[in-house]
């Protein structure tokens, strides 16, 4: 942690202006600054940013009530470095959380410097690094399995009758930039740079897990394999429970995925109602695309830097269904998330693997004649 704050730098800004008594004195003061640098931000007398910001503006902008702002201040901010700017002044934490926050929402750096905080470039980068950071450090408060996993089977099966389902797993790319460092493993399936962001959520859209750290090459199935999660699963965990996948996983006696080539009713019947439940996570990822526009476009920075920022809107994504944040703008839920799965090849693998499909599948079986073969 240490290092990783002595790496960022000093943070730049610039100071507050001083106080002098007359009008025309501090005219002259504002005006002289105002020529000197182009950089001054325009609360910088101020004490309380988020006052002058009417409440929807606050919620177009950063994606956020006040409340909620603050709370996210108070998570981050004993994680923030404190560092002085060159005139000696502090960049306050709200003033990084409210640069990062619009950063998520806009994906853009130039909208942060220039229409609402105008800081230095400088101030802006390490300011999303320090938050990304830092709310990814605090991932394991807010993404993670209840320990009651009964509610969440309710929910899922409320959707379309599949038993013991305890959320849904499948893998979205994020683009970034071409990284200097193993390039080629970068490059995922539709030949462009990414991560490979393994998810799982619930009926509800919250992320319960979540592996950020992947190249675009790696593969859905592969990357689940060796997961912490994925390792959870297989050493029989969560019990009897099971997670929903695409075609591009093995299905195994945690992981259901639907039959290939349905051969009865009730196989129909089953891949039906998989694919219902299933697009949870499909409309989880639209969401948070939605939601963090950073994610859906290219994401400018390091391949680990990446990572932060995506966890991080994965944190943001659950504190705001938690918290109840609005979000009213319109949705496409024929995005392409359902466009991108891999597939997998069953014939390779070990002969663990084999065993662990063969299994999988006759409990598969089991549960689709109980379920649906009646109706």
């Amino acid at each position: 942690m240490d290092d990783f704050f002595a790496d960022l730098g000093e943070l730049t800004d610039l100071s507050d202006y001083e106080s002098f008594e007359g009008e025309e004195a501090e005219l002259r003061k504002e005006e002289r600054r105002r020529r000197t640098s182009r950089l001054v931000p325009f609360y910088s007398t101020r004490k309380d940013v988020l006052i002058y910001f009417e409440e929807d503006k606050l919620l177009r902008t950063f994606r956020f009530d006040r409340n909620s702002i603050e709370f996210i201040t108070d998570l981050v901010a004993p994680l923030l470095p404190k560092r002085k700017t060159r005139a000696k002044r502090n960049l306050a934490p709200v003033d990084m959380v409210l640069i990062a926050l619009q950063y998520y929402a806009s994906g853009t750096f130039q909208m942060v410097v220039g229409n609402v905080l105008r800081y230095s470039q400088s101030s802006v980068s390490r300011s999303i690094a320090s938050v990304s950071l830092a709310l990814s450090l605090q991932s394991n408060k807010f993404i993670k399995f209840p320990t009651q996993l009964l509610d969440l089977k309710r929910e899922f099966a409320s959707i379309a009758r599949m038993p013991g389902v305890m959320g849904c797993v499948d893998g979205t790319y994020i683009r970034i930039k071409r990284p200097i460092l193993y390039e080629k493993a970068y490059v995922n399936r539709t030949h462009y740079h990414s991560l490979n962001v393994q998810v799982i959520c619930d009926a509800n859209y919250r992320f319960l897990s979540v592996c950020a750290t992947k190249p675009g090459s790696c593969h859905d199935s592969s990357i689940f394999k060796t997961s912490v999660i994925g390792k959870k699963f297989t050493a029989g965990d969560f019990g009897n429970s099971v997670i929903l996948g695409d075609s591009g996983y093995s299905n195994t006696t945690s992981l259901f995925t639907p039959y290939g080539e349905p051969r009865n009713r009730t196989e129909i019947r089953f891949n039906n109602a998989h694919k219902t439940t299933r697009c949870v996570i499909e409309r989880a990822f639209v969401i948070l695309k939605k939601w963090f526009n950073v994610l859906h476009s290219e994401v400018r920075l390091s391949p680990t830097k990446t990572s932060w920022v995506t966890i991080a809107c994965c944190v943001l994504q659950n504190i705001a269904i938690d918290r109840n944040q609005p979000f009213d703008e319109p949705i496409d839920w024929s995005s392409d998330e359902a466009d991108m799965h891999d597939t997998l090849d069953e014939t390779i693998g070990n002969q663990s693997d084999t065993l662990a499909r063969r299994r999988g599948n006759e409990k598969r079986d089991r549960e689709a004649m109980q379920t649906f073969s009646g109706r």
